[in-house]
């Protein structure tokens, strides 16, 4: 409970940010973002989702941050891993400094939430 409150403020205090707001406004526009909080729902309710959208939607770095952000707001982000894997080396280590770009954070950085593990290579802390 401590660290799930720990990550909504740390969240609070992201979305503050002028750098954020930028970043966060660019992501709004991209088609997912307007199935948010249907996407929400349906994975709350379902052990299992698929999501289907065209190449460059969002389905990689968008759906895994409403997802997190998601579960921090109800206060169960300490519960909440979230696994994205992709076909390539490259792929996996772009998709996670997308994603900690997206959150102003560097991939596997001490206290950021992403990281990549690619075999026995890891970023995470």
């Amino acid at each position: 409970e401590r660290e799930s409150e720990r990550l909504r403020d740390q969240l609070q205090a992201l979305r503050r940010r002028e750098d954020y707001k930028k970043l966060e406004a660019g992501r709004m526009k991209l088609p997912i973002s307007s199935f948010a909080d249907e996407l929400k729902k349906t994975i709350r309710d379902h052990a299992v989702t698929i999501v289907v959208g065209e190449t460059g939607c969002g389905k990689t770095t968008q759906v895994p941050q409403m997802v997190l952000d998601d579960m921090i707001l109800r206060g169960k982000g300490a519960g909440c891993d979230i696994v994205c894997t992709q076909p390539r080396r490259v792929a996996a280590c772009g998709v996670a400094e997308r994603v900690a770009a997206e959150r102003c954070e560097r991939a596997g950085e001490p206290g950021a939430l992403t990281a990549h593990q690619i075999r026995i290579e890891s970023t995470k802390t």
